[in-house]
Formats: C-alpha cells, structure tokens, sequence
C-alpha cells in the first residue's frame, strides 16, 4: 500500500470554470497529483458554483479579492489575516504544504500563516508578467520581496521566469521550472473544425487565427496591420480574432479605418469546450505578443495549444514565447513591434502549405514529447514530496 504525501492546499483567486491561463495551468496540474489529496481555496465571485469537487479536487471557495494585495490598506490587512488563520485551522492537523498561485495577492496570507509558530510551509507560482509589474510600484516590490523570501520554493514557468526570480534575489537552488502542458488529445489534427472555418471564410481562403484576451500585449493591432500589408498579394488570407478584452473597440476601429471589414472577424470569448475546434479551423495560428511597459507574455499556453492542434505558429520573440515555440522548426519567431516582420512571416506561410504541414508536424511530435500536463504534474510533485521531507530552507 503506497504512503501518501502530506496533502496540498492551493490557494488561488483564479480558477476554472472562471477563464484564464493561471487556472488552466493550475487546474491541469492539481488535478493530475495524486500522491497527495488536492484542496483548492479560491474566489467565490470569481469562480462561481457550488460543487464541492473538480474531479480529483476539493473546492472551497471564500472571499479572495485579487486588489487586496498591499499591506498598508485596513482592508487588505483583513482579507490577509482572515485567509492565513483559514490556511492555519486547515494545515495545523494535516501537515499540509501551501501552494500560492502567485506571490501576491495569495503568497501574503500564506506568508503569515508561515511566520505563526508551527506555520506550514509554502510555495508560489511565478508566471512573469507579474514580476515587472511589482518593479513599478515600491509597496507592490517590497511585499512580494517578503513573500519571495519566506517561501521554501518558486515555481517558474519557463526559464525566463526563473531568470526574473534571480534577479529579484530568489536564491536559484529554490526555483524549480515547471512548463505547462497541453492535452494532446482534446488539442488534435483529429478535430473537425470545418463548421468553424465555414462561418468566417470559403474553402479556399488562407484562415489565419489569434486566441487570446484582447491586451495590448498580445500584438493584435501588429496582426491587422500585417493583414492590411498583405491585402493585395494575399487577397484569400482571413484573421479570425478570438476572445475578447479592453482592446476591442480599439481594434474594431483599426479595422474599419483600413478597410478590412470583409477580412478581420471577431469571434468574440469561446466556451472552453468549443476551443479546440477553432484551433482546427485555421490554417495559421498568429500571436505576435510583445513587450508593453511592465507587461509582457510570460509563456503562452495558446502555442502550445496551437501546436498540438497540428499548426504552424508565429510568435513574439519575447517573454517565454521562444521556450513555448521552436524557432524554425514549429513556429516563426518574429519582432512584433514591426507589422512588415509579421506580414513577412504571415506571407511566407501562406504561400507553402509544404512548410505549414511541416511546421505543424513537428509542432505536434514536441509537445507530445515534452509538454505534457503528466509530465508537469510530476514535476510538481516530486517538489511537495521534497518540501514536506526537506523543507528547502
């Protein structure tokens, strides 16, 4: 009979059925341990329902405001000592270990529960963007730099992650990389998108599609302007925008004002289980994600998406995209703050269904060998199994 490990308690504001790549990662992961029971804190507003269970996974769900992440505000200083004394009554009996989705705002109640005497340990999520971003503000840089220091781990989603938690001070020997996945199954060259494909385009048309919230960050006004470069050389190429964000009515105008009304459609926010399919549907999958200020892409699990999907890629030579990509082989690394690159690439993709057979090919057979959520869910516990005999500290 197999021992099992001290159980996990996550504490994440985000989380499914509420959209975003965080909860998709975390989801993806918790749900695949199984060497320690899983419990998941999380946002009741955010995270709406009632179920007790997510498959493997026991829900709690509470008042998680993700704003409240200072400690100067009586307001923060609430919710941070409400939810530690919560983490406190679930760990003191179970020995548990506490996993953050991120330093701020869930890594400063678990920080304090720490500090309590007999506190248990705790680990956090970096995903990147968020690192900058405490880089702009001296309380935000402060608070983290406590979270970071009271940890017994990080967790980085790819390299370049791991070398921001460096340079903030994280000792690198407590950083552990930890890439997302993608389910190979539900993301296949096997999925019929042709229902999709027939709502924005003809049989012949070149389908080019982005996934993503629409921030400025992920390069979608880049995207338009490439396609309005390629209007005349291309004139079959079609750009499906999917999801929806800030940027919209933005981009909505930027397509109006260059005439592409009949080339540029808007998919608007898709159900999850629909996303797969729109995947399929395209012949080119487009994100040419940039640096904007403190924000920036810090993986991309879309890549990996499209890549299982069986579809070349264009990305952004930034943030962790060149770690979800394979520059040459499954994707086309691009600068994205120029639209001539974007279309130069688009171009070149759209003219050689040889190379975009090619580059989805090789796309699948990686993420199947390297980017398997199997493959991060033992990689995660392989770490709780060494924090709850270790400590790392």
């Amino acid at each position: 009979m197999t021992t099992k490990l001290p159980p996990i308690l996550l504490l994440s504001q985000v989380f499914p059925p509420a959209v975003g790549g965080s909860g998709v990662l975390l989801e993806n992961v918790y749900s695949r341990i199984t060497a320690a029971d899983v419990t998941v804190f999380t946002d009741r507003g955010t995270c709406g329902g009632a179920e007790p269970r997510r498959g493997a996974l026991t829900i709690d769900r509470m008042e998680i405001d993700a704003r409240r992440w200072g400690v100067l505000d009586l307001p923060s200083q609430r919710q941070h000592l409400r939810l530690a004394r919560r983490i406190l009554r679930f760990a003191r009996h179970r020995h548990a270990v506490i996993h953050c989705a991120r330093a701020q705002p869930e890594g400063v109640p678990a920080l304090l529960a720490r500090v309590w005497p007999g506190g248990p340990k705790y680990v956090f999520w970096a995903h990147g963007e968020e690192l900058t971003t405490a880089r702009t503000s001296r309380d935000f840089s402060a608070v983290m730099t406590w979270v970071h220091r009271g940890a017994a781990a990080a967790v980085a989603n790819c390299r370049h992650t791991a070398a921001l938690l460096e340079s903030m001070g994280m000792p690198p020997e407590r950083i552990r990389v930890v890439y997302p996945g993608v389910d190979t199954t539900r993301f296949s060259p096997d999925v019929d998108g042709r229902e999709i494909r027939a709502r924005y385009a003809s049989p012949n048309d070149i389908v080019v599609m982005t996934v993503g919230r629409l921030q400025r960050r992920k390069g979608h006004d880049v995207a338009i302007a490439a396609t309005a470069r390629l209007a005349a050389e291309i004139p079959a190429l079609r750009y499906v925008i999917v999801g929806d964000g800030e940027e919209r009515p933005r981009l909505e105008r930027m397509v109006q004002e260059l005439g592409l009304g009949g080339r540029v459609s808007f998919a608007g926010e898709v159900a999850s289980a629909e996303l797969p399919r729109y995947f399929a549907a395209c012949d080119i999958f487009l994100m040419p994600n940039r640096v904007e200020g403190p924000d920036f892409e810090g993986f991309g699990i879309v890549f990996l998406e499209a890549a299982a999907s069986g579809k070349p890629v264009i990305a952004g030579r930034s943030g962790g995209a060149p770690e979800a990509v394979a520059d040459g082989r499954t994707a086309l690394l691009v600068d994205a703050d120029r639209d001539a690159a974007v279309a130069a690439a688009l171009a070149r993709l759209a003219q050689s269904s040889a190379e975009r057979r090619a580059f989805g090919r090789a796309g699948r057979a990686r993420v199947i060998e390297a980017f398997s959520w199997d493959r991060a869910a033992a990689a995660v516990t392989a770490l709780h199994a060494e924090l709850a005999a270790t400590g790392m500290r």
